[in-house]
């Protein structure tokens, strides 16, 4: 059973006995939350964070990082961060932010934002949805998507092969031909739906609210471990002047495309530790004095969540 599950059926029985709450204090003087969100409905993201927000005052990121900087306790502090620059989730969260005053950090990767083209991973997923019971020749391989399970299979390979990918170009070279395998065309089919991407317009006006802030997340979303030290600067430099420009503010802090050490590399951390404040990851557990600010965990909340499971969730990150 995996560890999000256990957390899920520990959940049902901490919310009875406030056994979360025990657990949250225990590892209250262990440091600060990062919270990190991806897609995620209205109604879900207010009832975590009015949870939350009953242990946790949230503060923002150069908050969060000033205390670290300066060897300060985070304890009892949560910062909320949106990956991805999806737009419902983005109007919704910063709605919440201006009502509750609470802080919150989004971090853009530009180019979905210039073309509105969906990411790999969103075609992907529609792609094999839509593929089911079908072959998907790609690379040389002859996958199966004849069931379910098969299907999985197929979407972990891909996944995988996509996330070592170095260049845009290659990616949609793959796309093209999952596109062609699976639906008799290079061209992206138009009846599959994603969640479109922030518009820059949007992007200026909530800037204009001390709440929100909009921050890096490169522009193409490429693994910056499988890039060359000058490519993989001209993805954060490139990206944080997009946004600068966009914003009339300073872009402070970066956060990794994908976020797991191997995506990361030893270039990757040290290009955001000379270029921004902060660079936050995908790994679990808590940020405290001393820990490398170009390599912050986050603890990872999602729809499945509900509120009592990502209390403990967070409760449990060390």
């Amino acid at each position: 059973m995996s560890r999000d599950r256990l957390i899920a059926m520990a959940a049902r029985v901490g919310g009875r006995t406030g056994v979360s709450r025990i657990i949250d204090w225990w590892n209250g003087d262990r440091g600060a939350v990062i919270l990190a969100y991806h897609e995620i409905s209205p109604a879900r993201l207010e009832s975590q964070l009015d949870r939350l927000s009953r242990s946790y005052r949230f503060v923002s990121l150069t908050e969060l990082d000033e205390r670290l900087a300066r060897g300060e306790s985070g304890s009892g502090m949560a910062a909320v961060t949106f990956d991805d620059g999806y737009g419902p989730t983005i109007e919704a969260a910063a709605e919440l932010a201006r009502l509750r005053g609470w802080p919150m950090s989004f971090y853009l990767p530009t180019r979905y934002l210039d073309t509105g083209e969906p990411y790999w991973y969103q075609e992907l997923d529609a792609l094999i949805e839509a593929g089911l019971g079908r072959r998907l020749v790609v690379d040389g391989l002859d996958l199966r998507l004849s069931d379910p399970d098969a299907a999985a299979r197929a979407k972990a390979f891909l996944t995988a092969r996509f996330k070592s990918l170095s260049t845009y170009e290659e990616v949609e070279e793959l796309l093209r031909q999952a596109r062609l395998a699976l639906c008799g065309d290079q061209s992206r089919p138009a009846r599959l739906a994603f969640a479109p991407p922030i518009s820059w317009s949007r992007v200026r006006e909530l800037s204009a609210h001390a709440e929100i802030s909009f921050e890096t997340h490169s522009v193409h979303h490429l693994a910056l471990s499988r890039l060359s030290e000058p490519a993989l600067r001209r993805e954060l430099e490139n990206s944080r002047a997009r946004i600068e420009a966009e914003t009339g503010r300073p872009s402070l802090h970066f956060c990794y495309p994908y976020g797991e050490p191997d995506d990361i590399g030893e270039l990757g951390a040290r290009a955001a530790r000379s270029l921004f404040r902060t660079a936050t990851t995908m790994v679990r557990g808590r940020c405290r004095p001393g820990l490398d600010r170009a390599l912050l965990p986050r603890v990872p909340l999602y729809e499945k969540d509900d509120e009592l499971t990502a209390e403990l969730k967070v409760a449990l990150a060390a």
